[in-house]
Parts: C-alpha cells; sequence; structure tokens
C-alpha cells in the first residue's frame, strides 16, 4: 500500500508540475503559428508581350500577390518590375509606392505597356533578337518576370527586420506571344535577404 501511495503521489506530483509546461506550450505554439510571418506568393495569371524591337510593342502583365500570413500585415517600401529576356532587360512592368497588404489579402499587379520594347544593350540586340526569333520557330519564347521591393513584416512578434525581396516568375510564351497554359498560374520563385541601410 505504501508503494502504491508513492507511486500515486509521484504520478501526481508529474501531472502538477508538467500540465502548467504543457498548457504553456500549447499558448506559445498557437501564437507562432498565428503570428509569425509568411513571405508573399506570387502567380502569373496573365502575360502576353508581342512586338519586340517594334513600334507597336505591346506588353501585358497580369499577377497576383498574396499575403498568406494569418495576423501580420507586409508593408512594401515601393514594388519595381521588369521583364527580362536571359540576361537582357526588355521592358518594365509595374511600380507603386509604399503599400500595406493586410493577412489573407490578394493583391493585383496589372500593368498594360504600349511603347516599343527593346533589349536594354544596343550591342547584343541583334544576337538577343536571333535567339527569340529561334525560341518562337521552336514554339516557345521564355522570359524572366522580376518584382523587387525592401517588405517588412508589421504585426509579428518574431521578425521586425527589413528584408530585400525578389520574387522571379518564369513565363513560357508561344509563337503568338501568349503565356503558354503550362505556365499560367504557376507559382514565383520569392528569396529573401536581409535589408542593410549602410551597405
Amino acid at each position: 500500500m505504501a508503494t502504491e501511495r508513492r507511486s500515486f503521489s509521484y504520478r501526481l506530483l508529474c501531472a502538477i508540475f508538467f500540465t502548467p509546461i504543457f498548457v504553456v506550450g500549447i499558448i506559445f505554439l498557437i501564437l507562432w503559428l498565428s503570428l509569425r510571418p509568411h513571405h508573399p506568393k506570387f502567380h502569373v495569371k496573365e502575360f502576353t508581350l508581342q512586338g519586340l524591337g517594334q513600334t507597336n510593342g505591346y506588353l501585358n502583365v497580369n499577377v497576383t500577390v498574396r499575403n498568406p500570413s494569418h495576423r501580420v500585415r507586409i508593408y512594401y517600401d515601393s514594388m519595381r518590375g521588369s521583364v527580362y529576356y536571359k540576361d537582357q532587360r526588355v521592358g518594365v512592368v509595374s511600380v507603386f509606392e509604399s503599400h500595406y497588404q493586410e493577412p489573407k489579402n490578394t493583391t493585383i499587379l496589372h500593368y498594360v505597356y504600349n511603347e516599343p520594347l527593346a533589349l536594354t544593350t544596343q550591342a547584343s540586340n541583334n544576337q538577343r533578337t536571333i535567339e527569340i526569333m529561334n525560341d518562337r520557330t521552336q514554339g516557345m519564347v521564355v522570359y524572366s518576370l522580376q518584382f523587387k521591393s525592401v517588405i517588412k513584416y508589421k504585426g509579428s512578434m518574431w521578425d521586425k527586420r527589413s528584408h530585400r525581396m525578389r520574387a522571379t516568375c518564369n513565363v513560357g510564351v508561344g509563337p503568338n506571344g501568349v503565356i503558354l497554359a503550362k505556365y499560367k498560374d504557376r507559382q514565383c520563385h520569392v528569396h529573401m535577404s536581409l535589408f542593410e541601410l549602410y551597405t
């Protein structure tokens, strides 16, 4: 009987000691899940690029930016976008100044550019144009759509630093310049790095 009483007292003592720790751990986990920031998610909905190097150049871009965090807002200190073919920039995509994005919110970046589109370096213009024409003949030209910004998570208990954000979306278009089905709604790759003010 004495052994049983000691065993019961030991279990009771363990329960009294570990139950508050378990409860605090559960509360901490819930707070961490609800207040930790998530990277924004980019998806390409529409992309049309026609008339590269011609006077009737046309660029139409429609991208959604999703804040998947539950309680954390994202502050964008402006955002700039560009379209690249390999290492050469074709044109600017979208520019907006500082912007707050609420939790579980989707922002649509829609940009139409009706100006001559050209490769930025004249020396490689002819070479890149030939490469684009060859790709088009084979049925697909792949462009890189890039968005850059400095962001900060507002309301996060864990991450209050500023980050450089770069979202890269590879977009394949057909001979008509319109995005191919397999590239539509594809999630872009988002790279984050700490932003240092004095570098």
